[in-house]
């Protein structure tokens, strides 16, 4: 009963005896050993086999009346890699046989790993090509907004120049001089704003494709700076600086956040009461805020997102081309911070920086020891 198993079976087997001779082998194991039954039976099993795993082997079978673990040889002939486990027979004769069987269960299970990794791998990098075929997508749907939204933006001061120099040159016989000077004042007006508008543009671009360059940044340095800068005859004391945080962030960049906010506060400022501005520190939860609170015109509550999009004016009897709380948000986002707007109409506006802890070095500027 076990010959016949042992010569269909379509595992690979060989018998060998107590000596370590190989007595037969069956087809599947001749066809792993890439040999003739002939030429294998015979041959000591160490001429094929590692010795030590040999030994081990026998030794565990001899043990046990069941198979033993599977070992790991070197399969000297062609240097492969084979597993091998061993089941010690009791022939009628009273001698000493082994079946051992050979396999290929190591490489297979090597090669199954190898074939997770590349699945694993594949299915990360189609994630990561949908990702970027979504952010390109997204950043292509961006572009084509932009551009339609720079086209819209510049063509009404062209117009404006256009039609103002048409007019002043089909009609300069007949035109009045007080009329020629208020075209060339149109058309001096629409020139300012289209300067302006590219300038905001030039600034948006290069200031949101830089990379950051972190250091300690006292915040409330770049206040007194910026609002000093932007100081008009007349102003007044119109900024009021509370503690501010010491944080990890470009210095640059910051500066020019901080004075986006402030020409905001400045551009937007009320008629009916001089101008106040603001800014503090706070500390709860999560992050630290710096908190950028004006008095004037304000905005409608609805409108807290739209004033960071590109282009996004609420109010067009206001110079500006809709491009500084853009670049604000750009650059914030840039930090892993966030901004967000508070405000109504008539009643201020207040801009909320939120910084993580771990990009506050100190919350508020040490203040200088008293001296009697």
């Amino acid at each position: 009963m076990f010959e016949s198993f042992f010569f269909r079976a379509r595992e690979a087997f060989l018998l060998i005896d107590a000596s370590g001779s190989i007595i037969d082998a069956n087809r599947s194991a001749c066809q792993f050993l890439k040999k003739d039954r002939h030429e294998i039976a015979g041959l000591p099993a160490d001429y094929l086999f590692e010795t030590e795993v040999l030994d081990d082997m026998f030794r565990m079978a001899d043990r046990q009346d069941a198979w033993t673990d599977s070992f790991v040889t070197r399969v000297v002939a062609n240097d492969e890699v084979a597993d091998m486990r061993a089941i010690k027979l009791r022939p009628a004769d009273k001698s000493t046989l082994y079946s051992v069987e050979l396999s290929h269960e190591t490489l297979e299970r090597r090669a199954v790993t190898r074939l997770q990794d590349d699945l694993e791998s594949a299915k990360i990098n189609a994630q990561q090509e949908r990702r970027a075929s979504s952010t390109l997508r997204t950043t292509n749907e961006r572009l084509t907004s932009f551009a339609h939204r720079v086209a819209h933006d510049v063509r009404g001061p062209l117009r404006n120049i256009r039609m103002a120099l048409e007019l002043y040159r089909d009609d300069e016989e007949h035109v009045e001089l007080e009329t020629r000077e208020e075209l060339l004042a149109m058309a001096e007006a629409s020139a300012g704003e289209l300067e302006r508008l590219l300038i905001g543009l030039l600034n948006y671009s290069t200031s949101s494709s830089r990379g950051l360059a972190r250091q300690e940044v006292n915040v409330s340095e770049i206040v007194q700076s910026v609002g000093a800068s932007l100081m008009a005859p007349g102003d007044g004391d119109w900024l009021e600086v509370g503690d501010l945080p010491i944080v990890h962030a470009d210095r640059a960049l910051m500066e020019i956040v901080l004075q986006n906010l402030l020409s905001n506060a400045l551009k937007f400022k009320s008629d009916d009461r001089p101008l106040k501005v603001e800014i503090l520190a706070t500390g709860e939860g999560e992050s630290a805020e710096i908190v950028v609170r004006d008095n004037g015109i304000g905005f409608p509550e609805d409108a807290a997102e739209q004033i960071f999009e590109l282009f996004g004016r609420l109010r067009t009897d206001r110079e500006g081309a809709g491009i500084g709380l853009a670049t604000c948000a750009e650059l914030i986002a840039q930090h892993g911070w966030t901004i967000h707007a508070f405000g109504a109409p008539d009643e201020g506006a207040e801009f909320r920086i939120s910084v993580p802890w771990k990009d506050v070095v100190q919350l508020r500027e040490p203040k200088a020891d008293a001296v009697d």
